[in-house]
């Protein structure tokens, strides 16, 4: 007999003393075993409370059974020891403790294997619950296990766990019993919602929008392409912010935009933060210098939080020096926004050196511009450069990749065509200029789908929707920029109707205006300042409130000329010390003033008193807040009236808003700042109190009501008007000129802000008449020029912008229809599937069913909590609903979209606390299979018992995955007309019910089941055939065109960098650029690694569920 004998004084592991062994025996005189089983034959235990022998582990080798003995409660421990078994003696500690170890292993008591292992994916028995244990032991008779649930640990008995169900077969499910039609439901959400399905639309109606189909083409566009940038670039007044916001809410229910940052012009900063939390709940917090400081240092030292939603300005962002500290090492964002971005677009400036290191924090980024080119086809190009930069790495590059859109774009105007033959179709499809995207073009499945579809002698309405879905995805741009224009979107749109409120004044106040002028004129020559820019304020007072400006003049108050706007190209501050006093014959003409006599205010009452009396609500603007008070204080008694400024605060403008929408208020007295963002588009009457100098502020006024969704035919704008005063003459005259009372002006904006330097100098009033309508007409004369410069660029333009794009016609029919998005009632269900997981009361869904109240108890509020942990949610965004739920107050949440946007009721949603802890409920196990009722919706499906089978299909690399679904009637043919629709619409409108009646007695279900999987499996393999032949084509170009921009770029890194060494620029320029450089070698090198792996595209598989379906009429 060989081996050892050994003695280590350890207590607490003997785990480091063991080694796998078969043959090796382990007792541990103690009640409490770690997980040890694994590496011995046979382990048992002991309770000896006064074990004889020293504290520690003894290894007895050498014999024909090896023995350990584990004694962590003995007596005092000694120094370790060891000896050959060979030569030890009857008395030596090591033989007594030999002796001691074999009598308890006689006495001692087996422990049981354990059932499961650790990371072993478990259930708790009494909940359905899927646990992982991290970890188990032996302990008093029994095994017990250590799991995590919503953030906690705790030891789970082995007796209250069973083993999960590894059952993927679809044949197996349908023999087993089936389940609950409600539980089966909550299943399939829960996998729509973890699996972020790209043919699911997440953000339809789970916002405060009207909906409206074409806001969505950025959504679908990024969903159907898998492309993460961006161009939205529809023209003025169609909601590119909405837009943009959808995307956010849509990437923030699939768990893609935890860090964000929004970047706008300045004055904007107010309409972002409030139009993201009024129609989407989205919080933004906004980085003055001293907050982009902190977060440069934050990301610098790895802190940056896991969740955050920046807004700043791009005036702060351009002159903010950690920008360019930041190349080498740029933050990395799920999302960046940039509004006006064709602020950007000239090469050279600040903004575009700023748009150029920003593109480098995210891959996702989304610009919005309503005028990508301006004045040049080049402005188109400079953005692209910036979004897309390894797509267009020159002018020349996008007129060249852009050739093959002309065939295209002949093609999609012959579909509608009744002219049109096939080979008109198919010639014009032909006609494909030679070039490497051509080549690249014809070699795809898709042109091959298309060229078959247009060679049909005639097309149904199914194949023209087919047919403009492909052209637009062959579109070289169409991934790149979407642009809707008014005229495709908005077949009623209401008229302008222009009216002027001319006003006459008084003797009296004729003569107070021209002192008061006078007063102005001695205020702007003591500032050493024109009168037109020094005194704007006062200036525009008097014209907008006389009696206003009469106070100021006795009470001499500066505070009283100050404005509710902003515009930093046209005001000056003006110090009080250098103010001067008003003179003595104009403080004489304020006091023969009458303080009831104000001539303008005699024009307004009755035009408010026309529009009450039809039950029109009208929208006031001034400029200034005590114009404001004036009116309110004037009009309050007879009207019933709301004022918005920029000191009401955002709940007390929300309630404004909400009032004014439900009738409540019959006029709101508004200035510009309150007004930004806000959509009046129930409203049909503005009333300009003043008229701004810049004739952009007219056309955002007028815009507040002019947008989408005017149930009126026509608008009033009324102007007031007074020949008199020095500006609203010359404003009124340049109004006029621009015709911006009979349609929208947007796209002038860059061209009229240009000009407004030429046209304030025809706000002297020392000019006679005749020398400022000079001034007027040299001003007018260059923007009617460039107008017409710009018509002719647009016009030439058309391919580039609008092509084919997206095809959302129909899309709020066809959502419902298929069942393609996750439905308020969906998610009620959800939770109260989750509330009894959890023994809570549940929900209530009103009468009307347009809300839903739900009551939770503290196991619900403790999986809220968790959120602050699993998915870095702030405590500020689930407190407030964990604290409701744990006191069991009830809460009430909107299930109906036009509900949660007129009221103050939260919207259920995909991205709400409640939904995100309800899908993360571990280990409610999974339904495979369930008998269920529903009533068509569509009379276009069939009636009958059908076998529906729903199966998840992952595409790699992509990393994106769709819901497939398939069904099949009682007979086993394959249904075509869409009964897995009724299914996937049933579930998200919340009507799938348990049939009245035995649905499924005689049926083959098992044959039914394969067949229906077979329908799958032959889509399976058709569409990797399809991805593959698409790879095929599109590798090679790609190859190449990378290489060449690589090569391009890093020419032109290199040249920057020899010129900035020969300016003499300092070393931390030089190092920016050497990052850039070293980036551009990295991105290269990412991108063919990622073009190997695109080069064999694959698709898996996975059964999910299997449903035999009652469709009803």
């Amino acid at each position: 007999m060989t081996g050892e004998f050994r003695y280590h004084p350890a207590s607490d592991d003997v785990r480091a003393h063991l080694h796998s062994d078969e043959r090796a025996r382990l007792v541990v005189i103690d009640t409490r075993i770690d997980d040890v089983v694994d590496h011995v034959r046979e382990a048992r235990w002991l309770d000896v409370p006064d074990a004889a022998v020293p504290s520690g582990v003894y290894t007895f080798d050498g014999l024909p059974e090896p023995l350990v003995l584990f004694v962590p409660l003995g007596a005092p421990a000694t120094d370790g020891d060891r000896v050959d078994v060979t030569g030890i003696t009857e008395d030596h500690p090591l033989a007594e403790a030999w002796r001691w170890a074999e009598h308890w292993w006689e006495a001692a008591t087996p422990v049981p294997a354990p059932k499961y292992r650790v990371n072993e994916t478990v259930m708790q028995a009494s909940s359905g619950m899927e646990l992982t244990p991290a970890r188990r032991q032996f302990a008093h008779g029994r095994w017990t296990y250590r799991v995590t649930v919503d953030g906690s640990t705790r030891w789970e008995p082995e007796s209250g766990l069973s083993p999960t169900e590894v059952d993927d077969d679809p044949e197996t499910w349908v023999t087993q019993p089936a389940a609950d039609v409600a539980r089966f439901a909550a299943t399939l959400t829960r996998a729509k919602l973890q699996g972020r399905f790209t043919d699911t639309l997440f953000s339809f109606r789970a916002t405060r929008t009207i909906f409206r189909p074409y806001q969505f083409k950025p959504v679908m566009k990024l969903l159907q392409t898998g492309k993460d940038r961006i161009l939205i670039a529809d023209e003025v007044g169609l909601g590119k912010t909405i837009e943009a916001g959808l995307v956010w809410t849509e990437m923030e229910a699939r768990g893609e935009a935890d860090r964000v940052l929004v970047v706008c012009p300045s004055s904007l900063l107010g309409k972002w933060e409030e139009e993201m939390e009024e129609r989407f709940g989205l919080e933004l917090d906004e980085l003055d210098m001293a907050g982009l400081e902190k977060f440069k240092t934050r990301h610098l030292e790895g802190r940056l939080p896991r969740r955050f939603r920046y807004i700043t300005s791009l005036e702060r962002l351009r002159t903010w020096q950690g920008l360019d500290l930041l190349a080498e090492n740029p933050p990395d964002l799920d999302l960046v926004i940039v509004d006006e971005a064709h602020t950007m677009r000239n090469a050279g400036t600040k903004s575009n050196h700023t748009g150029s290191l920003l593109q480098a924090w995210s891959d996702a980024i989304i610009f919005l511009t309503a005028t990508p080119i301006n004045l040049r086809q080049q402005d188109l190009y400079n953005l692209l450069e910036l979004l897309v930069p390894e797509d267009v790495e020159s002018f020349d590059d996008l007129l060249e990749a852009l050739k093959p859109n002309a065939a295209l774009n002949a093609v999609g105007r012959l579909l509608t065509d009744p002219e049109a033959t096939a080979a008109d179709r198919t010639a014009a499809l032909a006609d494909l200029p030679p070039s490497p995207r051509s080549t690249y073009m014809r070699g795809r499945p898709d042109f091959a789908r298309l060229m078959e579809l247009v060679a049909q002698p005639s097309l149904a309405p199914t194949d023209v929707v087919e047919a403009r879905r492909l052209i637009a995805d062959l579109n070289t741009l169409s991934t790149v920029i979407t642009r809707t224009k008014k005229s495709e979107v908005d077949e009623n749109k209401a008229t302008r109707s222009a009216h002027w409120q001319e006003v006459v004044w008084t003797d009296a106040e004729r003569t107070f205006y021209r002192e008061y002028l006078e007063w102005c004129q001695a205020r702007a020559d003591a500032a050493e300042m024109p009168i037109y820019f020094s005194q704007q304020m006062p200036l525009r007072l008097a014209s907008a409130c006389l009696p206003m400006a009469r106070r100021a003049v006795l009470d001499w108050s500066p505070a009283l000329f100050e404005s509710d706007e902003t515009d930093d190209a046209t005001v000056a501050e003006i110090s009080p010390s250098r103010l001067v006093e008003p003179h003595r014959e104009l403080v004489e003409a304020a006091h023969a003033l009458d303080t009831h006599v104000d001539s303008k205010f005699d024009q307004l009452e009755p035009l408010v008193a026309q529009l009450a009396a039809e039950g029109r609500r009208a929208l006031l603007f001034t400029f200034s807040r005590p114009t404001l008070a004036y009116l309110e204080n004037r009009l309050r008694g007879r009207y019933r009236v709301a004022v918005l400024h920029g000191g009401v605060d955002r709940r007390a403008r929300r309630e404004v808003m909400t009032d004014f929408r439900a009738g409540r208020y019959d006029i709101v007295l508004a200035s510009k700042v309150a007004s930004e963002g806000l959509d009046f588009e129930f409203c049909s009457a503005i009333i300009n109190y003043d008229l701004p100098w810049n004739p952009m502020e007219i056309e955002q006024r007028i815009g507040r009501i002019d947008r989408i969704g005017q149930a009126e035919s026509k608008m009033l704008v009324a102007s007031f008007h007074n020949e008199e005063t020095i500006d609203e003459r010359i404003v009124a005259r340049v109004l006029d000129r621009i015709r911006i009372f009979e349609d929208s002006i947007g796209a002038l904006e860059p061209i009229v802000n240009e000009q407004m330097k030429t046209l304030m100098h025809a706000f002297d009033w020392n000019l006679s008449e005749a020398e400022q309508a000079r001034k007027i007409d040299q001003a007018m004369t260059a923007i009617e020029e460039q107008k017409a410069g710009l018509r002719d660029v647009a016009d030439a333009s058309t391919a580039l912008l609008v092509g084919n794009d997206v095809d959302v016609s129909g899309l709020e029919d066809e959502l419902e229809r298929s069942g393609r998005y996750v439905g308020q009632f969906e998610l009620a269900h959800l939770i109260a599937d989750w509330a009894a997981t959890d023994g809570a009361p549940g929900i209530a869904i009103s009468p009307d069913r347009t809300s839903v109240s739900v009551r939770g108890n503290a196991e619900m509020a403790a999986r809220v909590q968790a959120l602050t942990t699993t998915t870095g949610r702030s405590r500020a965004e689930v407190d407030p609903y964990a604290d409701r739920l744990r006191a069991g107050i009830e809460q009430h949440f909107a299930l109906d979209q036009e509900l949660a946007r007129a009221g103050s009721l939260d919207l259920l949603s995909a991205t709400h606390p409640l939904v995100i802890a309800a899908t993360a409920v571990p280990g409610r196990k999974h339904v495979r299979f369930t008998h269920a009722s529903t009533r068509r919706h569509d009379e276009s499906i069939p009636t009958g018992t059908f076998l529906v089978a729903l199966a998840r299909a992952a595409y790699a690399p992509r990393g994106e995955s769709e819901l497939w679904a398939t069904a099949v009637t009682a007979q086993g043919r394959h249904d075509t007309g869409g009964v897995e629709s009724a299914l996937l619409a049933a579930l998200a409108r919340g009507d799938l019910r348990a049939p009245s009646r035995a649905i499924a007695d005689g049926l083959p279900m098992r044959q039914l089941a394969a067949r229906a999987m077979s329908h799958l499996h032959d889509r399976h393999a058709r569409r990797i055939d399809e991805l593959q032949a698409d790879a095929v084509a599109q590798a090679e170009l790609r190859r190449q065109t990378l290489d060449e921009q690589h090569e391009r770029k890093m020419s032109s890194i290199m040249r920057r960098i020899a010129t900035a060494r020969e300016r003499g620029v300092t070393a931390g320029q030089l190092k920016g650029f050497e990052g850039m450089r070293r980036k551009a070698e990295s991105r290269h090198a990412e991108l063919q690694a990622k073009l190997d792996l695109e080069r064999s595209p694959s698709i898996s598989l996975e059964p999910i569920a299997v449903c035999v379906l009652e469709v009803t009429a």
